[in-house]
Order: C-alpha cells, then sequence, then structure tokens
C-alpha cells in the first residue's frame, strides 16, 4: 500500500458517517430555469419528496422562485427529525413575533434583520 487511493482499492471506500451531517445544496445557478422539454419553461426544480435521499432529514436546499408578481427570493424547504423541527418552530415563532429579548444560547442576543422579499 502506498496511498489512500490504493487502501480504498484493497479494502474498499469506508461509508458515509451521516452522525452530526447537515447538507446544504445551493441549486439557485444549476439552470432549472431554463430547462424546456416543450411544455414551457420549468416552474420548480427541486426535490421531488421531501425529506427523502441519500441523507433523509438532513439536508436542505437553496431553490430560485418567482412569485406571481414576478418577485425572485429563494424557497428553502427545511428538512429536519421532529424534535428538531419542533425546536426550529419554537425558535423561529419566538424571533418572528419579535420576541428576541430572551437569548436562545448563552449570553449572546440575538437579532432579526428584515428583508424586503
Amino acid at each position: 500500500m502506498h496511498s489512500v487511493a490504493d487502501l480504498m482499492v484493497i479494502k474498499g471506500r469506508p461509508p458515509l458517517t451521516t452522525a452530526g451531517l447537515y447538507l446544504v445544496s445551493d441549486v439557485t445557478r444549476a439552470g432549472f430555469r431554463d430547462v424546456d422539454f416543450g411544455w414551457g419553461k420549468a416552474v420548480y426544480g427541486g426535490p421531488a419528496k421531501g425529506g427523502d435521499g441519500a441523507l433523509p432529514g438532513q439536508a436542505v436546499f437553496h431553490i430560485p422562485f418567482t412569485n406571481d408578481k414576478g418577485e425572485k427570493g429563494l424557497v428553502i424547504p427545511v428538512f429536519l427529525p421532529t424534535q428538531v423541527m419542533e425546536r426550529l418552530v419554537k425558535e423561529l415563532d419566538s424571533v418572528l413575533k419579535n420576541n428576541i429579548n430572551q437569548p436562545t444560547k448563552g449570553d449572546h442576543k440575538f437579532g432579526i434583520i428584515k428583508s424586503s422579499l
């Protein structure tokens, strides 16, 4: 054995460790909007089923979106285990209600930056 490549050929590739792993995939520049199979421009180009795939419940995709008014933005579906999603909902609810006086971790104060989108 002379290298990691040799080791992988001899022993096989080790399995992907998913503990503590969270995938973020930005498909905003993938060109899905320009795809046309003769039916017109694409309306959506993202995962077909939430939380499915190689890393179920451990991924988020940034997908371009244009609303009915022509305003461009992002759709970011979040797939998390139930307990984590419940905590995220609670945190977002607190932030969106401008109840940001209570820190969520340590002594750090958290705020929100409002967007025009």
